[in-house]
């Protein structure tokens, strides 16, 4: 597929879950895409977002935003997110890591709720009503319910890929996983593509299956300014750049002109090309 084959295939108002974890391995040449279209009041469902996040706050896509974490790790809190956050312009849901995981784990087993123990005794059932605390039927136990993530699409960078939709994650694999297959449609984005039988000597990295992925559009780079393992470190420089243009009200809509609203191809070549990537952030 093409990036724009993938957007094409979101609706307005649909829900999408992201992959990859805070400044790790997101798929920012997918999100950029979906930054720059005409799609509104997205619900996006993140485990540990960063400037996948952000960067959709900021262009006004989104209206709710299921999540545990969003920032910027090491250089600070998102300055889209936090805004929205503070002034409640969007929805937001907060919920743990864990729960994340376990709302997308009920939607792949086909059941409303998961039973756990997970945020009894904290103030998350103060702040999201989303959760429901129960009673264990056979022991009278208290739990809690947390209610099924149900994604229209998801989307997942992976080192490598096949025409089939089979994913290699090198290192971790987050709640990718977990993504593909509760969402009705996966779309992978790949550094590469390569035949499935020199997919297959990846063995147990292999990690997302052709039976949940939809499509997969080959885009180097297409984690970037995030980083992907062991192929490229994270973009440090740039991430630091973008937080000073998120700053103002000028300097974002410099950095949305520069960055954002150009295909992956003139995106690359802002940043001096395929080869000034590889000199700074080869591993």
């Amino acid at each position: 597929m093409t990036i724009d084959d993938v957007i094409n295939r979101i609706p307005n108002g649909g829900t999408v879950a992201i992959g990859g974890s805070s400044i790790s391995r997101k798929p920012m040449a997918l999100v950029r895409a979906l930054a720059r279209s005409d799609r509104r009041d997205l619900t996006v469902i993140v485990d540990v977002g960063g400037p996948d996040v952000d960067l959709l706050l900021g262009t006004g896509r989104v209206a709710e935003v299921i999540y545990a974490f969003v920032g910027f790790e090491v250089l600070g809190l998102a300055p889209h997110f936090r805004r929205a956050r503070q002034n409640q312009s969007i929805r937001f849901q907060e919920w743990t890591e864990y729960t994340v995981m376990a709302g997308l784990d009920a939607k792949v087993k086909r059941v409303p709720f998961m039973p756990t123990h997970a945020t009894l005794g904290t103030d998350v059932l103060k702040v999201n009503p989303s959760f429901k605390e129960i009673r264990d039927p056979f022991t009278d136990e208290p739990l809690v319910a947390v209610p099924a993530l149900k994604p229209d699409v998801a989307l997942i960078h992976v080192n490598y890929a096949d025409v089939q939709g089979n994913g290699v994650i090198l290192g971790d694999g987050h709640v990718d996983v977990l993504c593909a297959k509760a969402a009705k449609e996966t779309f992978l984005s790949c550094e590469r593509l390569l035949s499935s039988e020199e997919l297959q000597r990846f063995g147990r990295d292999v990690q997302i299956l052709r039976v949940y992925s939809r499509g997969v559009v080959e885009i180097p780079w297409g984690a970037h300014p995030t980083g992907c393992a062991p192929d490229y470190r994270t973009d440090l420089r740039h991430l630091q750049d973008y937080l000073q243009a998120a700053a103002s009200e000028d300097g974002w809509r410099k950095y949305e002109s520069e960055f954002v609203a150009i295909d992956h191809v003139q995106y690359l070549e802002n940043h001096g090309g395929a080869e000034e990537l590889v000199s700074r952030l080869k591993v």
